[in-house]
């Protein structure tokens, strides 16, 4: 048995799936409209996450620039996915 986390939001909203994609691979979120579930998804790693991770280099030009985003690319480290800064390849922790 697995654990299950019920979130219910009653209004349309436009939700960046990615996020909780990158906080917890393989989680499954549900659509439901007038209490039917319309759609189903299965998240997973995102290849890309924006203004979800700070970059943690002090000489990154996220650092000096502060109106820059902050985006971390999702690698691959065997079979570990990484996600490094584009501006300067640091990993994320």
């Amino acid at each position: 048995m697995g654990k299950k986390d019920i979130i219910k939001i009653s209004t349309d909203l436009d939700i960046d799936l990615d996020i909780l994609g990158y906080l917890d691979p393989g989680i499954t979120v549900n659509i439901i409209k007038d209490g039917v579930v319309v759609e189903s998804k299965t998240l997973t790693l995102p290849n890309r996450v924006v203004d979800v991770i700070q970059c943690k280099n002090p000489r990154c030009i996220t650092s000096v620039e502060q109106e820059l985003p902050h985006i971390f690319k999702k690698t691959t480290n065997g079979e570990k996915a990484v996600y490094r800064c584009i501006y300067c390849e640091t990993k994320a922790e």
